[in-house]
């Protein structure tokens, strides 16, 4: 059994309306590869900038600004390199351009997506998962004893050590990085009850419905016909308690039916005109992967 826990791939998250969802964890060899295009990606710009500045000549200023300029070019250094991964994680919901090319996330351990906050903690304590720190000898014998390499052992033990592949940054966030599950589509599915035509009518155009709600109702409609009338019943209940009265529709209305009546008003109508979900899709490539089992 815990060969079977360490060899886990998957993290569940249980949310307040109990419903349970899956996420594929991201190791720490499918993470590498997009710590290297971070880091690429950083330098890259930092030469870049570096050229610029000899190219307009500012550098022959510097002497008559002295350590002041050289200052203010170690402090734009800092803000860049710490700040890269901060704004990027906050603007593009836990991607960074490395991230976002090797298909991973970083969310919250609940689900949720991660706060401007959490990305602050987790970056700025990157300093402590690069240690230990080696010395440039390990280079070359005849280099001065400075220990600026970082090693990454730090980050690697707590991946290896922890259960959802958190590094320290992640530990004190709260935070994991998943594999970013973007190729999801909705099940084109045929729904010709008519009861349920009446209930498409009733739901106030006003009404919309949150990603991880929209994704939970393409799911339920997808599997229901594989549950039984009575795990049926008790599963859209559950399901459309709380969503009936926000929708407008009357609470004595057929859970089961509404539930697909909200399938049907988000997709039905797109897939019957030949046109990708484009509302729905941006909605859902955020969303959790799957969902698994619904508690009573």
């Amino acid at each position: 059994m815990s060969a079977q826990k360490a060899l886990d791939l998957n993290a569940t998250v249980m949310t307040p309306e109990n419903i349970q969802f899956e996420y594929r964890l991201a190791g720490p060899f499918r993470r590498f590869p997009a710590f290297l295009l971070d880091l690429f990606i950083r330098a890259a710009t930092l030469l870049a900038i570096g050229i610029l500045i000899v190219c307009s000549g500012i550098l022959t200023l510097l002497p008559a600004v002295g350590a002041i300029g050289y200052f203010i070019m170690a402090v734009g250094y800092f803000l860049f390199d710490w700040f890269y991964g901060l704004i990027f994680e906050t603007i593009w919901s836990g991607r960074t351009p490395g991230k976002r090319m090797s298909g991973l996330r970083v969310i919250s351990v609940d689900g949720r997506p991660i706060s401007a906050y959490q990305a602050t903690i987790r970056n700025f304590l990157r300093f402590g998962d690069l240690a230990p720190l080696a010395s440039f000898q390990i280079l070359t014998a005849e280099a001065p004893p400075a220990y600026w390499i970082p090693t990454g052992g730090v980050a690697l033990l707590c991946i290896l050590m922890t259960a959802r592949f958190q590094r320290l940054g992640d530990l004190a966030a709260g935070t994991m990085v998943i594999v970013d599950e973007r190729k999801w589509v909705p099940p084109k599915l045929k729904l010709n009850d008519p009861a349920m035509n009446p209930l498409v009518e009733a739901i106030s155009p006003s009404f919309r419905m949150t990603r991880t709600m929209l994704r939970t109702v393409a799911l339920y409609v997808e599997r229901r016909g594989r549950l039984s009338p009575a795990r049926r019943k008790e599963l859209a209940s559950l399901l459309a308690r709380e969503v009936m009265e926000s929708a407008g529709v009357p609470p004595t209305s057929d859970p089961d039916l509404f539930l697909c009546a909200l399938y049907k008003r988000e997709y039905d109508a797109q897939w019957k005109s030949n046109e990708k979900p484009d509302n729905g899709r941006a909605n859902l490539d955020k969303a959790p992967k799957k969902l698994s089992e619904v508690s009573a």
